[in-house]
């Protein structure tokens, strides 16, 4: 993946329906050129599919990351397995030395209490620590009925096209166009590419940063990583207890995860970082899911 592959995926992870032409005008190559790139991040695995899901503020959810210590009795597959059984985990993988981390969401302190205990609860589990996060929330609005009509058939395939949506909703390509509009500009429902962290050749891997709160604000460190390390960066989780931040990115190879260490460590204002090398990972349903699927009846 190279730098242009690695800014269309990123633009994909913001809104999956955006169209090779759009992108083709944004960074001057041919829509055909852009069509391929993004086929061979399909083949190659670092495209998994694509999906739509609810803003937080549409189901009123927050955002956790938890970070567990195992005893290293249990195969990391059946281990990820068993913390994904929880309806508020979405994400969860394992980790060098025994580490695993999770990323859940709740509605409420009950639910979190519910969500800690599971997670503490499963067998092999020494300890587990929760950081609340500070995240994006997004907006909330009432879907209408045609909006559900139009979301049923892109439960499916988000990248369905105009044509294909008019045919399988009866609405015409101008009422569907419009209606697309509508969500997309909202930020109430998100069309995103599900990337596949560690396909082909890369390596997964968490930074557990902390900095000098007392001169710097997180989203400054934030920013900084996201800029200096784009081609590596995937996503930051902020803490919003502590001034810590949980950075995962890949590299090709292990000398290149010490080379961004090295560099990370070189910002005044980072106090500490470390080092969990990424294994299996999944992904699962969530809350959000699950509220969509009801809103468009489409629940079991």
């Amino acid at each position: 993946m190279d730098e242009l592959d690695k800014k269309i995926l990123f633009d994909l992870v913001q809104n999956c329906r955006v169209s090779y032409q759009e992108l083709s005008r944004k960074y001057g190559i041919s829509a055909n050129a852009i069509r391929r790139r993004v086929l061979n991040m399909e083949e190659s695995g670092e495209i998994a599919g694509y999906s739509l899901v609810l803003s937080p503020a549409m189901t009123e959810t927050n955002y956790i990351f938890g970070l567990m210590e195992s005893d290293g009795t249990r195969g990391e597959v059946e281990m990820v397995a068993d913390l994904g059984a929880s309806p508020y985990i979405i994400a969860a993988a394992s980790y060098s030395c025994g580490t695993y981390a999770c990323v859940g969401e709740y509605h409420s302190a009950e639910e979190l209490l519910v969500m800690g205990g599971h997670i503490r609860g499963v067998r092999g589990i020494l300890s587990a620590e929760l950081h609340a996060l500070v995240s994006s929330r997004g907006t909330r609005i009432d879907l209408s009925p045609l909006h559900k009509r139009i979301l049923r058939p892109l439960m499916e395939d988000p990248r369905m096209s105009i044509v294909d949506l008019a045919g399988a909703t009866g609405l015409t390509a101008r009422r569907v166009r419009r209606l697309l509009a509508d969500l997309e500009e909202s930020d109430a429902v998100k069309f995103r590419a599900l990337v596949e962290i560690g396909a082909a050749s890369s390596i997964p891997f968490i930074l557990r940063i902390t900095w000098d709160e007392r001169n710097v604000g997180y989203d400054e460190i934030s920013s900084w990583i996201q800029s200096e390390f784009v081609l590596n960066h995937w996503e930051t989780y902020v803490s919003s207890s502590e001034p810590t931040i949980f950075s995962l990115l890949s590299a090709e190879n292990l000398p290149e995860i010490q080379s961004l260490v090295d560099k990370m460590r070189e910002n005044e204002f980072i106090t500490s970082v470390k080092t969990l090398i990424g294994g299996h990972h999944d992904y699962f349903r969530g809350i959000r899911h699950a509220k969509l699927e009801e809103l468009l009846g489409l629940e079991e």
